[in-house]
């Protein structure tokens, strides 16, 4: 809900739009009955895999074998001749580590580096690069490799395998199977034919038996889809489809908010789902059946959601495990988009906020963490913040990897890792770390901010957001306050990030009280600023403000002060993974300072200087211009007000 109203002491027929503090209150789950749970479900995933390895269980996955595949549907994930050249050279790297098969050996008869990897290998999605090399070159290496590979996996893996026909690992498979087809069928002999429908048809069995029990989250929507085009792409298949969609329905019920983002408050997950989504829209309607309701309202909701997280270059924001996506992945979604929207401002059951005027486009994580189940790349970084101007990042997150291994993933989930505060190089949310409950549970968030606050006022001056999160209340008895101003004309964005006394430590849980003891009574922070690796950043020799200047030629000082005077201001190595699959050398801009007596505050803005040169590349060796004065009047910020 929306108010409309005027500011008080403002010209008559100035208004305002103001909506009401909005908190967000963390999911509340109890970790022994996760834990209990977590061993049961294990229990039961390990009596069945051992049942299904039998061969009087794959006697039961035996039936009418199809004939034919009715459909190719469209494969909305774009491939890279590049990738599928690596591939060629034995250059394994997928999403959970890198492997190397060199000679033209199988990846199946090598020993994955970790579990992820093994996934990503059996679930085929790299098929697509072999596509997109068939059809970029003329000769027919491509599709010859391509099926080279999926004949040895039917002779190695066809039957069983512990991971491969995991019910979301076959759900990606025959996904990727139908969608490259064309490649992996058309021209082939008899027998290879028939023995990949053949194939296809048990792993689609066997998917409709174990598709429900698939884990929480993306995996299982995953598996839905995959079985719903196991039955509407194979002869024969009516059934499979009935039930691959019922499934489909009741998942997106349960995982896609009324905002339109993903449960797991991670954009790549929405970008993924939605690209499955609307590939099976397609393909239902290219045959001529009716798309379900419930799937029309997910593609209708999260179109704009995407749009939410899209910054000025055209890719995903870098939040809770996000990466900036595939290389034309989000224009393939958005050209689908019959309404063409532009993106709203406050996506409140997601837990973020957008604010975008002029140049300027930002995206502000306003939310807690997800619930336990589909938190397990989640990041500590509430009321963290990336800005680009123009088509150019210019402050952003460090972003995620699942490449390089468990020490990059851990500290690019830390607080750290984020443009926010970090009070005393602790992160606001933590994971699981125990080896017993990080195997029963994997590494989810065990604890983060059980409370976040957000407001936000707009008027004809800018936009005001307000925001506040206790994840450090039950280690420091501190809450951290944020506040934004950017400015209508985009080119102004103010901050406050302040610590205040939350509650009497009489007040914590009894282990949270031992650690009071254990932490300083004045406590370091620092709000840290990461820059993009294409800007170029100059400090100024008395240390109290920072130029960037951007690819397209536009110059932004940064200032801050605290406790009524200048404060200053340190540049430090950073890195950057939105890529997802390789590092960046980066800079932050970070601001330190120490609590006082349960309190502190910094003031900080961005000013944008000029736009000179702007579109022309930058050159490594140009001087960078004098740093004007820059006025740090805040005054035009709206007060606190109370609750």
């Amino acid at each position: 809900m929306v108010e409309t109203r005027a500011r008080p002491g403002e010209a008559k027929g100035r208004e305002e739009r103001r909506t009401p503090v909005r908190r967000t209150p963390a999911s509340a789950g109890n970790r022994t009955i996760d834990l209990a749970g977590a061993a049961i479900i294990r229990t039961r995933d390990a009596l069945l895999a051992r049942a299904f390895g039998t061969w009087a269980y794959g006697q039961t996955l035996r039936g009418p074998m199809p004939d034919h595949m009715v459909l190719y549907p469209p494969e909305l994930r774009p491939g890279r001749a590049s990738a599928a050249d690596a591939l060629f050279q034995g250059r394994w790297f997928l999403p959970g580590g890198q492997l190397r098969a060199p000679g033209g050996s199988s990846p199946f008869a090598a020993d994955p580096p970790s579990e992820r990897w093994a996934e990503e290998l059996h679930g085929f999605s790299w098929l697509r690069h072999f596509t997109t090399a068939h059809e970029t070159n003329t000769g027919d290496t491509a599709r010859r490799y391509a099926q080279k590979l999926v004949a040895d996996w039917i002779s190695n893996e066809g039957n069983w395998h512990s991971v491969a026909w995991r019910p979301q690992v076959i759900g990606r498979r025959l996904t990727s199977w139908v969608a490259n087809g064309a490649l992996i069928i058309d021209g082939t002999e008899l027998v290879y034919r028939s023995t990949l429908l053949r194939n296809m048809a048990r792993q689609a069995r066997h998917l409709a038996r174990v598709a429900a029990i698939a884990p929480a989250g993306e995996p299982r929507i995953t598996a839905a889809i995959g079985l719903a085009f196991s039955g509407l792409c194979l002869s024969e298949g009516h059934k499979r489809l009935a039930k691959g969609l019922k499934l489909l329905c009741r998942e997106l019920d349960r995982q896609i908010l009324p905002d339109g983002g993903h449960v797991s408050r991670n954009p790549s997950a929405q970008l993924s789902i939605l690209l499955d989504l609307l590939s099976l829209r397609d393909a239902l309607s290219a045959r001529r059946i009716e798309v379900p309701k419930p799937v029309r309202d997910a593609i209708d909701r999260m179109t704009p959601m995407l749009r939410f997280f899209r910054h000025g270059d055209g890719k995903l924001a870098l939040f809770n495990g996000s990466t900036e996506g595939p290389e034309g992945a989000i224009d393939a979604a958005l050209t689908r988009d019959d309404a063409k929207g532009r993106p709203f401002g406050f996506a409140p059951h997601s837990g973020y906020q957008r604010l975008a005027a002029g140049p300027a486009s930002i995206v502000v994580d306003t939310g807690p963490p997800p619930p336990g189940a589909f938190s397990h790349e989640a990041h500590a970084g509430c009321l963290s913040f990336e800005m680009s101007a123009g088509r150019a990042r210019m402050i952003v997150n460090c972003g995620a990897t699942k490449v390089l291994g468990p020490d990059w993933e851990a500290a690019s989930r830390a607080t750290a890792a984020h443009s926010t505060l970090v009070l005393a190089d602790t992160s606001s949310a933590r994971m699981l770390k125990g080896k017993i409950s990080r195997r029963l549970l994997g590494p989810r968030v065990m604890e983060g901010p059980a409370e976040v606050e957000s407001r936000r006022n707009e008027n004809e001056a800018g936009v005001w957001l307000e925001m506040a999160h206790d994840g450090y209340a039950g280690l420091f008895g501190l809450v951290h306050r944020r506040r934004l101003f950017l400015s209508a004309t985009g080119e102004d964005l103010r901050g406050e990030d302040s610590l205040e006394t939350s509650v009497s430590p009489r007040r914590f849980k009894p282990w949270q009280r031992l650690y009071w003891h254990r932490v300083p009574e004045d406590p370091d922070f620092t709000i840290r600023f990461h820059i993009h690796p294409d800007a170029r950043i100059s400090l100024a020799h008395d240390r109290t403000n920072v130029l960037v200047l951007l690819p397209n030629g536009d110059g932004w000082q940064f200032r801050a002060r605290a406790g009524g005077g200048e404060c200053e201001i340190a540049i430090e190595e950073s890195v950057y993974l939105g890529s997802g699959d390789t590092t960046r050398r980066a800079e932050q801009i970070v601001v330190a300072g120490r609590v006082f007596r349960g309190e502190a505050r910094v003031n900080w803005a961005w000013r944008r200087l000029s736009t000179r040169n702007a579109g022309h590349p930058k050159r490594e060796d140009a001087d960078l211009p004098e740093l004007p004065d820059l006025d740090l009047d805040f005054g035009t910020m709206p007060p606190r007000e109370e609750a």
